[in-house]
């Protein structure tokens, strides 16, 4: 009877062991750990930073050098020999002013004798001709007399030319930048007489990267430092369409005044360029992730600690971090775990006071 009594108890401390180890104590909904709004509680910590929104001024630099507006290489419209030479290179010359002139040879002498042949070829057409009104002039013979006259006419108007061909003059204020002739010489139709430079304004040039060339537009602002130190005030005049093949880089061109021709060509210069991107948050360029469709973004806590994902515009990366735009005026963004934690975890928030 003793032994029945311990196989008895045996058996029903076994059953309450394996009711206790089968962890039926009530319904399984009671542990899903999931809110009625179906975001997640993630016990994990994160810290954050609160942003604010500001404008901010985009600067970037160009390296260039300066370049002549316009370089004009002035050659001989006819041959001869070289008379005179009116200016030395460095000096200035305004439009119109003779540079090189060659000895009048026949020239004018010709010009007189087309002058008159043309005055007594233009009497006897038009004398012809009121004849020829009144029937008593053939019409033959006023044709030919008309050809004589139209002939007459081409011929002074190539005298003329040829009288004018005889100087060289600036055809725009610039400065003699080379003379390539000299008095006595005899020059040749074609041959250089002298080149022209205008560097008022002066040209700084420089070329843009692909990534920055959507910042520039003509007519802009941009300020220009010499090779001196001196900072001077200009603006973008032209913006290339076309990127180099080689370099993938644009062609822009700043225009600067040079009244007093300071400036000189062919010296290095830098260009600094400054664009304003309002309501901007700079944020650390490392917390930049990916969507699963591949668009940039951030991800961000609500004030009720829920984690979003948002994605944002990138207006620049420099060593101090991303400004990021098309955000709310203000926000707070993951800086430390966003890599654990996915869009609608409730979290456990922390402020980054080191952000």
């Amino acid at each position: 009877m003793k032994k029945k009594s311990i196989f008895s108890a045996i058996l029903i401390l076994t059953l309450i062991g394996l009711w206790v180890g089968s962890g039926y104590f009530g319904d399984d909904s009671e542990n899903v750990d999931v809110t009625e709004n179906n975001t997640k509680v993630n016990d994990f910590v994160v810290k954050y930073i609160e942003s604010n929104a500001s404008d901010f001024t985009d600067t970037f630099k160009i390296i260039g050098k300066t370049e002549a507006d316009s370089i004009v290489e002035l050659s001989m419209q006819t041959s001869g020999k070289v008379e005179n030479i009116y200016f030395k290179k460095g000096q200035n010359v305004q439009k119109g002013q003779t540079i090189c002139a060659l000895e009048t040879q026949n020239k004018y002498e010709l010009l007189e004798a087309a002058r008159a042949n043309l005055n007594d070829t233009k009497s006897k057409y038009e004398s012809q001709l009121k004849l020829a009104q009144k029937s008593f002039v053939s019409e033959n013979s006023l044709n030919s007399l008309e050809a004589s006259y139209e002939k007459a006419k081409a011929d002074y108007r190539n005298a003329e030319l040829n009288k004018e061909y005889l100087n060289v003059k600036a055809p725009i204020d610039g400065i003699i930048n080379d003379i390539n002739i000299e008095v006595g010489e005899l020059a040749t139709k074609g041959e250089i007489c002298a080149v022209l430079m205008v560097s008022d304004p002066i040209i700084v040039k420089g070329n843009v990267s692909e990534k920055n060339i959507s910042k520039l537009n003509t007519d802009a602002p941009a300020k220009v430092q010499l090779i001196g130190g001196t900072v001077l005030e200009g603006k973008i005049n032209y913006i290339s369409s076309i990127a180099d093949p080689d370099t993938r880089t644009f062609t822009v061109e700043v225009a600067i005044e040079n009244p007093d021709n300071q400036i000189k060509v062919g010296t290095t210069a830098e260009i600094f360029v400054s664009n304003q991107i309002k309501n901007s948050h700079l944020i650390p360029s490392s917390i930049l992730s990916l969507s699963d469709d591949g668009n940039i973004g951030i991800k961000i806590i609500s004030k009720e600690n829920v984690v979003e994902f948002i994605e944002v515009k990138v207006s620049n990366l420099n060593n101090e971090g991303a400004y990021v735009t098309d955000l709310p005026s203000t926000i707070r963004v993951i800086t430390v775990g966003q890599d654990f934690v996915t869009s609608g975890d409730i979290v456990n928030a922390v402020q980054d006071v080191t952000g």
